[in-house]
């Protein structure tokens, strides 16, 4: 494994023999020692890996005793340090993820939209509602320029956004800026996604970004409280 970023690669390793099966859930994890030298990492390290994991709900460290996979979580991680398509999070603490309500338009951008996307009339809109085992979990709105979207998106759009953008266009999301913001009830579009998700919303607007520090696409995500837990690391 490369140096850099080491823990986060050992977590992700953990974290996909537990989705596979391989660690099941109650079941104690091997020794530090053994888990080190099987990573070929560290022991610091290695509790780093585990830590995330801790705080991810998806471990359980006993004093004493060991470390245990837990259950599966009733929440959905949103770690906002690491950029991850909605689709990657709801897979990655074992749920099926879908999609419904997909509905794909153009029309005139908002001054909010024009002034972040640095574009012309008009954008394409991107909105759908995602689920996590059949239940409504998010409701989004994608906002790209019409140079970028246009003739590219079908009505039968499904998948990730990222992975699609990477595909079809060439164009690799490098990073995105996130403002969480209150949901008011006053805003139309407020209104409509507490009505779909029916209520307790977070609102997630990010502007997200390529390579060349270009503006490629705004979102408005809508994540119903109760399904996800956010987090940073602040060092």
């Amino acid at each position: 494994m490369e140096k850099k970023l080491l823990y986060i690669r050992v977590k992700e390793e953990i974290e996909r023999r537990i989705h596979a099966g391989e660690f099941q859930p109650g079941e104690k994890l091997p020794s530090e020692p053994a888990l080190a030298k099987e990573f070929d990492v560290s022991r610091p390290t290695l509790r780093e890996a585990l830590k995330m994991l801790q705080r991810e709900g998806a471990l359980t460290s006993k004093n004493g005793v060991g470390t245990y996979v837990n259950e599966r979580p009733s929440f959905i991680v949103n770690p906002l340090n690491k950029l991850r398509s909605l689709g990657e999070m709801i897979k990655s603490v074992g749920y099926k993820e879908s999609e419904t309500d997909v509905r794909i338009y153009s029309r005139e951008a908002e001054p909010e939209w024009l002034e972040k996307l640095r574009t012309e009339d008009p954008v394409v809109v991107l909105e759908r509602i995602r689920t996590a085992d059949d239940q409504k979990v998010a409701f989004y709105y994608n906002i790209f320029p019409g140079d970028i979207a246009s003739d590219h998106f079908e009505s039968g759009f499904t998948g990730a956004i990222f992975d699609f953008l990477r595909d079809r266009l060439g164009i690799r999301i490098a990073y995105a800026l996130t403002e969480i913001c209150a949901v008011s009830t006053s805003d139309e579009r407020d209104c409509k996604a507490a009505e779909v998700l029916g209520g307790g919303l977070i609102l997630l607007k990010q502007l997200h970004f390529d390579e060349d520090d270009r503006p490629v696409f705004y979102s408005l995500d809508y994540l119903k409280s109760s399904a996800f837990k956010l987090f940073v690391r602040r060092d």
